[in-house]
């Protein structure tokens, strides 16, 4: 009897620790999505409120563009070819970088320096650009094996 008791327990704590951690992002409605990113520059460039509401009208905006465009290829299940999905990749890099300066336009001085440093932050983590395993097509390993661009590597393995 303490043994089923003290399993029960266990997978008790078990579930109320899974249910205490954030959704991932794929669990995420595109509205958590926005307010999570808005929160993120809140908390690092002392936004005000009208440059809060601002950036999250910009990213609602960016949402609504991606849904528009419809299931891509993948989520219906096909698989594109190497074309369409560097084709894919170069428009969504132009949509973000639209992004980004409607946003910057709206910072002051300081906080663009912040956010060109919190940029350059995000693009160095949570990719290991040696592995090709994540990131952008035209990131894949040179023959280094190395996908910084330009050759321009600045991590361990060149060093």
């Amino acid at each position: 009897m303490k043994k089923i008791v003290l399993a029960l327990t266990v997978a008790l704590m078990g579930t109320m620790m899974m249910s205490a951690q954030p959704p991932r992002r794929a669990n995420m409605s595109p509205e958590q999505m926005v307010e999570r990113r808005v929160d993120r520059l809140e908390k690092a460039l002392s936004l005000t409120e009208e440059q809060k509401a601002e950036i999250t009208k910009i990213y609602s905006q960016e949402m609504e563009d991606m849904a528009k465009e419809g299931p891509s290829k993948r989520e219906r299940g096909e698989r594109p070819d190497q074309a369409t999905m560097q084709a894919r990749n170069e428009q969504m890099k132009a949509k973000r970088e639209a992004t980004e300066a409607k946003i910057e336009a709206l910072l002051t001085p300081e906080q663009a320096a912040k956010y060109a440093e919190m940029k350059k932050q995000d693009g160095k983590r949570g990719r290991n650009h040696h592995d090709g395993k994540r990131g952008n097509l035209d990131k894949m390993p040179n023959k280094e094996g190395c996908n910084a661009p330009d050759g321009n590597c600045t991590c361990k393995k060149d060093k």
